[in-house]
């Protein structure tokens, strides 16, 4: 699933895991009996064997309630007199148990533990294993009435006349599908599902499994029922009901029906994600060797308003916000970017994750590291000309550095259990660093011996169909002992193990002394260091490249161990050569040169950057300024390195200087001399590339044209008249017909240009973007997100602007708010009063709620004022303790980057002028 998760504080959460599991009274119906459950955990005395589940809805008569009879069959594990599953939200109106025979068992009562969300159903009998099947059936009612975009929920659309459309749709993971019918909600849990779905005549049903058939009912419904599912966890159960209209490709060899489904209105801009679809699916069944296990697979595409999720992989009825599947016929290749992506992530979640799903949510990484980093590396294959490896880099690798580089960071591998520390482990580190972690494995053992091991994953677990970590360090160090890619001493569980058991990335020191070349290791912090250092330690692929030997530029030519004071290693080099590690980012490590060899860098860099792989010129970018602000020191040699971006025509280095340097600007914003220095600086660095690429966009240019395009205006347009006044005329169009698309060079033109206009136009403008975000003839997605964003730049509308950042996904969002916060001089803290403002009239439950830590963890990072300060305290204070530490943590973290680098970077940028 792609979803919006910061970083999880792993001491915090081990305390909140801890308090959780303290004995809590069973609040029964009618009764308290002071049962008690030490565990957050099912006892699982009892297991589903398949669920038959019928529900009745009225949603085309705009009826939200809806009634469900679910029924449960069980195998007995051990000895017991009740059966726990959970249930919330649900209310019961009839329960019995019957056995093999069908007769029926003694139910004395049943209860509810409202903090653990268990549904204890109480039997008359001790009831034995071995004793045959016995089945549970409960009916009960419920309602998709709720505005947390979880559970089974309602969302809408408005139709060509204006009238209001219903659907609903569900939203199960993590532990969402207890809240619309009974069910063991736990992801070790795999069976089988029969689901029956009743609607009005002028709806209709999808679900996970392929349709079986249709029954006309009376009162104007029908009964959709659909074949038995593949075993499958609870989290992945899906249904949408509703009147979307969908384009399909029919695959054979073997049959494969494939469709997007979105609102009528929107359905011409489906194709390109059909045909995204096809070219991926079939890429990963070959890739891996293994089919998809059922006929049809379905995309829906749902209002980006009223899905916060960002997508979800449920098995074969996979979901999405609009924007994210829609491509129209003048958008370009940056959109089929995101459009491959997305659709590659959720569809490797077929086998990763769904096929094989994790025994506990501490094993969530081997779910959605696999889907990051094939939406990638699968995407390169099944859509070669979007080149997206290299898009690797600039992507998942640096959300991960940024997100590992804390205190309180948690390890891949991390063990909780109740409902909100499991939300809050879809974060980067479960995401994108377990990608990097395993690309880096991909490199480090070969493609194709990595390939072998995780066809071997497959194989060797699908029957089970239950995994943790170390069913996958097996798989691969198979495959590694059998094509000797290892050295004899070393196994996959040690390397992988040193990985997803310890939080924090790894600094790794270099220094040289002729041919020889010390090593050393540690835990690369980037702000307010602890005063004992970390004692964490890693096995560490050390690859290099020499103008001459590039063997080993991808390959590790030795691995670091652990635990070891200094490595030495010798490269032979001519007089005048110069050596890079990590040239290719293909270790998941920072590596931090000695003064020495890093000034001989930047001489090479200025006097020839084509002598160095883009990839490698953007490695030495990100190390350089990120290891100087963690200091606070050495500004003047990485200056001079940044220097080159003059001459950089290559979007790799360039997205990744993009990204660092808006973040400096974003922390300097309010302070007028060295926020000016910088500024001057950025300009100078990027009116190359802005003369160069010019304004405007040319139809078929590639991906990477359009976002250097993009790139260029953000930093240089305040220095260019043509660009000035290209961005004046810009928004002076918007005061007639607003266009039905916009490419994301007329967004960051139009965002320059608001900001040169003042209060009162800016205000005319916003009545203006808002008719546009309401016309009918504007159905494109991401136009519609344009034109949001636009009206978040004119600072007008805070509302507005949290409401533009609440749909923005975990990549988006950062790059969104720093252009806020930078170019449109949005202030944080209307921001967060906005937020503020929205909580104290919207129900405890509701996605703001959800979701409001995430946004208010993402902001501190760029909180520099007293002000904001006491505001984030404020509005962190409605939330759980847990957000308040962390977020005193990143203000801590803020205040010492204040403190340590704003004088030396200002005192660099005065002498580089000066010079």
């Amino acid at each position: 699933m792609q979803k919006v998760r910061e970083i999880a504080c792993g001491a915090l959460l081990l305390l909140v895991a801890l308090l959780a599991v303290a004995p809590s009274v069973v609040q029964a119906r009618g009764i308290v009996t002071g049962r008690e459950f030490d565990s957050y955990r099912l006892p699982n005395t009892t297991v589903p064997t398949h669920y038959t589940l019928r529900l009745d809805t009225d949603i085309h008569r705009e009826i939200f309630d809806y009634t469900g009879n679910v029924q449960i069959r069980i195998n007995v594990l051990e000895a017991t007199d009740q059966i726990v599953l959970h249930s919330s939200r649900s209310e019961i109106t009839q329960l019995q148990l019957r056995n093999s025979a069908g007769l029926k068992v003694a139910v004395k009562n049943f209860e509810f533990d409202e903090d653990k969300e268990f549904l204890v159903v109480n039997v008359g009998t001790i009831l034995q294993p071995n004793a045959g099947t016995y089945t549970l059936e409960i009916d009960f009612t419920n309602s998709i009435a709720r505005n947390d975009q979880a559970g089974f929920y309602r969302s809408s659309y408005d139709d060509d006349e204006g009238v209001r459309r219903y659907l609903g749709l569900t939203q199960f993971e993590s532990v969402d599908a207890r809240t619309s019918f009974p069910c063991y909600d736990e992801p070790g849990i795999k069976t089988t599902y029969d689901i029956s779905i009743a609607c009005g005549v002028n709806y209709h049903v999808r679900s996970n499994a392929p349709l079986r058939g249709i029954q006309l009912l009376e009162g104007g419904k029908k009964l959709t029922t659909f074949a038995t599912t593949p075993r499958m966890q609870t989290y992945l159960v899906a249904w949408l009901v509703s009147d979307f209209e969908y384009q399909r490709e029919v695959l054979t060899d073997p049959q494969l029906a494939i469709a997007s489904w979105s609102k009528p209105s929107g359905v011409h801009l489906l194709a390109y994600s059909v045909d995204a679809s096809k070219r991926f699916m079939r890429a990963m069944e070959e890739y891996f060797g293994q089919r998809y296990s059922m006929s049809k697979i379905d995309n829906v595409a749902i209002r980006d308003s009223d899905y916060s999720a960002g997508a979800m992989e449920n098995w074969g009825l996979v979901t999405y916000k609009e924007s994210t599947i829609s491509f129209g016929p003048e958008d370009g290749e940056q959109r089929q970017v995101g459009v491959v992506t997305i659709v590659g992530h959720e569809f490797t979640h077929q086998f990763f994750g769904n096929l094989l799903a994790p025994k506990w949510w501490s094993y969530l990484w081997l779910n959605e590291g696999f889907a990051r980093l094939y939406q990638y590396y699968l995407g390169a294959i099944s859509h070669p000309e979007l080149q997206l490896r290299e898009r690797f880099v600039t992507g998942p690798f640096q959300t991960a550095l940024r997100a590992d580089n804390s205190l309180t960071v948690r390890p891949m591998t991390y063990y909780t259990e109740t409902r909100y520390s499991i939300a809050r482990l879809f974060d980067s580190i479960a995401y994108d660093k377990s990608a990097c972690v395993l690309r880096m494995m991909n490199y480090a053992l070969g493609e194709t011996t990595f390939q072998k091991g995780l066809q071997y994953y497959l194989q060797q677990n699908k029957e089970r169909g239950v995994v943790q970590d170390v069913n996958l360090f097996d798989s691969l160090d198979q495959a590694a002992k059998e094509d000797a890619r290892l050295p004899l001493s070393l196994s996959i569980h040690e390397i992988l193990g040193s990985w997803s058991n310890q939080a924090g990335v790894p600094l790794v020191k270099v220094s040289r002394n002729g041919d020889e070349y010390l090593f050393t290791q540690e835990r690369y912090i980037a702000n307010d260091p602890p005063a004992t250092p970390f004692e964490d330690s890693w096995w560490i692929p050390i690859s290099f490249s020499t103008p001459t030997n590039n063997a080993y530029e991808k390959l590790p030519a030795f691995w670091m161990p652990p635990n070891v004071s200094e490595v030495s290693y010798t490269i032979t080099t001519a007089e005048d050569e110069v050596v890079t590690f990590n040239p290719h980012s293909t270790g998941y490590y920072r590596v931090e040169y000695e003064e020495s060899m890093l000034r001989e860098l930047t001489v090479r860099m200025n006097r020839d950057h084509t002598a160095f792989e883009p990839a490698t010129r953007t490695r030495l970018i990100d190390d350089a300024l990120n290891i100087a602000q963690s200091r606070g020191g050495n500004y003047e040699v990485v200056l001079q390195l940044l220097n080159y971006l003059q001459h950089e025509t290559d979007y790799v280095p360039w997205a990744v200087a993009y990204d660092n340097l808006q973040y400096l600007q974003s922390m300097v914003r309010s302070n007028e001399k060295v926020s000016r220095l910088l500024q001057h600086f950025v300009q100078k660095m990027a009116s190359p590339l802005l003369e160069r690429y010019g304004l405007a966009h040319r139809k078929g240019q590639s991906a990477a044209e359009e976002e250097l395009r993009t790139i260029a205006i953000d930093l240089a347009c305040s220095g260019s008249k043509s660009c000035t006044d290209g961005a004046l005329a810009a928004v002076h169009s918007l005061e007639g017909e607003v266009r039905s698309h916009y490419t994301t060079e007329h967004d960051a033109l139009l965002r320059y240009g608001l900001q040169q206009i003042n209060v009162e136009k800016r205000q005319a403008l916003q009545a203006s973007l808002s008719k546009a975000l309401k016309d009918k003839s504007v159905e494109n997605g991401s136009t519609k997100l344009v034109l949001t964003e636009l009206l978040s730049s004119t600072g007008v509308d805070s509302k507005r602007t949290l409401s533009y950042l609440f749909q923005l996904g975990q990549s988006d969002r950062p790059k969104a708010l720093q252009r806020l916060l930078v170019q449109s001089k949005v202030a944080l803290g209307d921001i967060v009063e906005s937020l503020q403002s929205e909580l104290s009239r919207r129900q405890s439950n509701s996605a703001y709620y959800k979701n409001g830590p995430e946004l208010l963890l993402e902001w501190a990072r760029y909180a520099t004022e007293s002000s904001e300060m006491e505001q984030l305290r404020s509005i962190a204070s409605s939330f759980d303790p847990w957000v308040v530490a962390e977020i005193e943590q990143q203000l801590k973290a803020n205040r010492r980057w204040t403190e340590t680098n704003v004088e030396p970077l200002t005192n660099a940028l005065a002498r580089f002028f000066d010079a």
